[in-house]
């Protein structure tokens, strides 16, 4: 995983990557070179798709050919991805087409048909096609302007092994935060169901690495992400932190969910409290490795774990297949436009669903008019807890 990280953190822009690409597959072609490459044209979709949660996943879904022999993940400025490797590595592209083509399966629509999306090329037989392709990306994007650019400096490997190292040590428990999900009784009053312990990230950044955005490589801050899941897990698991606990809940990576440090955490846990506990996985990781996040479900729902999908937003109702993903609770991160859309006409249990930011006069209205099974925000807490924050 460090070399594919590494590979990715080298490009700075999508200029970067395809000057790259192109004289990649010059060399090939002058050289000889075999090499095999997948294509997943995200051009070539609606617009509404080529969002930043869409682009996210489409990276998380290509995950597992990255780790291929000398592979190298570009992505070019139209938004297309092309993964270049050297070998067979069938297995692995056999997961990245599922994971991609799995993106859209809810939504026939969007995809007709799914060969347009995906295309395996090998060099240098198809130099001149892919140099085609990425002379085609370098055109102007009428949209680039009103992309905003990410504030401060972006997490880099150096800057990186300094926060792992530091954290190796840290006292993290000062960084903990709680985050009350309640649900609404018979007469209306907010009952808190269950408490969401994570780490700030914002103290995290101001107290290692001020003025540093953290989360602009999702490659290098999901692995940031899984040390600080085993600090958490490692916090908790002390005899004296769940003491007199109760339901709590947990964003882990699936990779976190197999971990020493949670079976550590698993054995420190009441068999009562176990059944109270939810955690949430995050819908890149049913994406990068789909039999990962299996066979976590399963191991996880055999401790009576409750599960819930996290990062849902009002674009990936339709993209992402929630009906066939077998977890308790789907998380479904508000925004203005979810007013927008037909939610009763969308595959999404509300019954089910933590409606997640209720921090705004209309996000408490909307939640009001369609009543998700439990709510989290500053708007959405018990009168006594709203008062000790006030």
């Amino acid at each position: 995983m460090i070399a594919a990280i590494r590979r990715r953190a080298e490009a700075d822009t999508p200029q970067d990557d395809a000057l790259r690409l192109d004289a990649l597959v010059r060399e090939s072609r002058d050289a000889g070179i075999a090499r095999r490459c997948l294509l997943v044209s995200l051009s070539s979709l609606p617009r509404q798709v080529l969002l930043p949660h869409h682009l996210r996943l489409a990276r998380d879904a290509v995950e597992p050919l990255a780790m291929a022999d000398r592979a190298r993940v570009f992505a070019l400025p139209n938004q297309d991805l092309i993964v270049v490797w050297r070998g067979e590595a069938q297995a692995a592209l056999a997961q990245s087409l599922d994971a991609v083509r799995l993106l859209f399966e809810d939504d026939a629509a969007l995809l007709p048909d799914p060969a347009l999306l995906t295309r395996v090329l090998t060099l240098p037989d198809d130099a001149d096609r892919l140099l085609d392709i990425i002379d085609t990306s370098m055109r102007p994007d009428p949209f680039a302007a009103t992309r905003p650019a990410a504030p401060g400096r972006k997490l880099d490997l150096g800057t990186l092994a300094t926060i792992e190292s530091a954290l190796t040590s840290a006292d993290i428990s000062r960084m903990v935060r709680r985050r009350a999900v309640c649900s609404r009784g018979e007469a209306g009053a907010l009952r808190l169901r269950w408490e969401i312990r994570l780490i700030s990230i914002d103290e995290l950044t101001d107290t290692l690495v001020p003025g540093t955005d953290i989360t602009a490589d999702p490659w290098l801050f999901r692995r940031l992400t899984r040390m600080l899941d085993r600090r958490m897990l490692a916090l908790l698991a002390a005899p004296h932190e769940l003491r007199g606990a109760g339901p709590l809940g947990l964003s882990l990576n699936v990779s976190s969910v197999l971990s020493p440090e949670f079976l550590r955490f698993d054995a420190a846990l009441s068999s009562a409290l176990r059944g109270q506990v939810v955690i949430g996985i995050a819908a890149g990781d049913l994406l990068s490795d789909p039999a990962a996040f299996i066979f976590a479900r399963d191991f996880a729902r055999a401790r009576q774990y409750r599960l819930m999908l996290r990062g849902i937003t009002a674009e990936l109702i339709d993209v992402l297949p929630l009906r066939r993903t077998g977890l308790d609770l789907v998380e479904l991160l508000w925004s203005r436009e979810l007013a927008l859309i037909d939610i009763d006409a969308m595959p999404l249990d509300l019954r089910r669903t933590v409606l997640t930011g209720v921090d705004t006069p209309e996000a408490l209205a909307w939640a009001t008019q369609h009543a998700p099974g439990f709510v989290a925000g500053r708007l959405a807490l018990p009168e006594d807890r709203r008062r000790a924050n006030s």
